[in-house]
């Protein structure tokens, strides 16, 4: 038992030591949870995945213009040999007297076994649709980095949001316990006074009224900021298991700092921009190859090979016999040249120039769109600075009211009813003054992705 009992106490202090690591907690501030979706999101690692598919593909096309190897061998068995069916006819070089005229006559032109084996080579010449092509898979490969580009910056611009919303709703979760604390204060206060006949019952009532409702508020607060966290990690890449805090104060925002943008932009800076020029480049691509089919193509050829034929099957295993294996070889070139195709490039060409006269097109409307979202953003920042500078000082005023109402209240030139509406009207104030904070930030954020600067490379 004492051996036992010492071993244990060896052993417990690493027990406790994997359970503390187990129950770590991480903390990010807003930047590192942004680097840490970008690193681990799977949306990410897939978007990631996609831009190696397109380099794949690019060296796919591209080793369609290197030399094409192929081999191939085939071993055949006749138990019936194919013989061909003549007629015994006079003046013919296999006329035979002894047999009637016109009698059939069948004679085989190959032994019942045989082999074949053959090394054949090609090399593409010039072909006007694989050099378009390959400028095509360098551009497929931009449009996939830049798809990736555009999927960090919707991830960021979640992960930010999200994670000031937690932050947020944190400072709401504080307010309520110390709303909490006052109004419990308040209504223990009211009770001595309710039993000592001061007030009447239904006084304290209202006072209950408000704090039940009171703490039904904070318990659905907690399952919301749980609720958030999950959806946190979920967007994070991480395990909605593990445990996470955040480390940024929302008392360290200061909205003097952040001014708003210059109403001109270079549409180059949106990622949105810079993937329909891409688009574009693909579609002005596409109309090349179409017309690149008109011209002709060509091909060099080569091919060795051996045929081998015996009557009995062991022979064609004897490579030593002199004739038994009969080589044979070419070289030469093949050109195809298009001649007629019935008008189907003439309307692919169609197709494709009307293509790009909608991307001209969206390039217009784009650029439209962009100077209206930086000067929505502009104005919604100069909106939420100056409606979150009103409730701050209504906060401020909310709370100088309750102050007053309970000193009066105490001192016995106040009522109960101007306490509780005063409380109330301190909670809503509250709220506002968060909200406003809330989409304080959030709007930096749109006035951030609008400038394309969310996400820096």
């Amino acid at each position: 038992m004492k051996l036992s009992i010492n071993k244990l106490f060896l052993i417990l202090p690493f027990v406790l030591a994997g359970e503390a690591m187990a129950q770590q907690v991480r903390s990010f501030s807003s930047k590192e949870a942004v680097k840490y979706a970008l690193e681990n999101s799977p949306t990410i690692k897939n978007a990631v995945i996609e831009t190696d598919i397109a380099k794949a593909k690019v060296m796919e096309t591209t080793s369609a213009g290197y030399p094409q190897i192929s081999g191939s061998a085939s071993l055949l068995h006749y138990p019936e040999v194919q013989r061909f069916v003549l007629e015994n006819t006079v003046n013919t070089p296999f006329y035979i007297k002894e047999l009637t005229q016109d009698a059939p006559i069948a004679f085989a032109l190959q032994l019942a076994n045989s082999f074949n084996g053959t090394i054949s080579a090609s090399q593409l010449i010039f072909n006007g649709s694989y050099l378009v092509g390959l400028k095509a898979s360098k551009t497929f490969q931009e449009l996939s980095a830049k798809q990736l580009k555009q999927a960090r910056i919707s991830l960021a611009e979640q992960v930010m949001k999200t994670y000031y919303a937690i932050l947020v709703n944190q400072e709401k979760s504080k307010l309520l316990d110390l709303n909490l604390s006052r109004l419990d204060s308040t209504y223990r206060e009211t009770k001595v006074l309710f039993n000592n006949g001061f007030v009447e019952k239904v006084d304290l009532d209202r006072i209950e009224v408000s704090l039940n409702n009171l703490k039904a508020e904070k318990q659905k607060t907690i399952r919301l900021l749980a609720l958030a966290g999950y959806g946190l990690k979920f967007q994070m890449g991480m395990s909605v298991k593990d445990s996470i805090q955040l480390s940024e104060n929302l008392v360290d925002i200061n909205p003097e700092s952040i001014v708003p943008a210059n109403t001109t932009i270079d549409y180059n800076d949106r990622i949105e921009y810079s993937t329909l020029q891409t688009q574009k480049a693909l579609a002005g691509l596409e109309l090349k190859n179409i017309k690149a089919g008109y011209l002709p193509s060509l091909v060099g050829l080569a091919t060795l090979g051996v045929n081998a034929a015996s009557s009995k099957f062991g022979n064609i295993a004897n490579v030593t016999e002199k004739n038994r294996y009969a080589p044979y070889s070419f070289i030469g070139l093949s050109l195809s040249v298009p001649i007629f195709d019935g008008f189907q490039k003439k309307y692919k060409a169609q197709q494709t120039n009307l293509s790009l006269k909608k991307i001209n097109n969206g390039f217009k409307l784009l650029e439209n769109s962009i100077d209206l979202e930086l000067n929505q953003a502009n104005i919604n920042l100069a909106n939420a600075n100056t409606n979150l500078e009103i409730q701050k000082r209504n906060l401020k005023l909310a709370e100088e009211v309750v102050r007053v109402s309970k000193v009066k209240y105490r001192q016995g030139v106040g009522s109960n009813l101007e306490v509780t509406n005063s409380e109330s009207s301190l909670k809503e104030s509250q709220s506002n003054y968060y909200s406003a904070l809330y989409d304080f930030i959030i709007t930096k954020i749109d006035l951030d992705k609008a400038q394309g600067i969310l996400v820096k490379e």
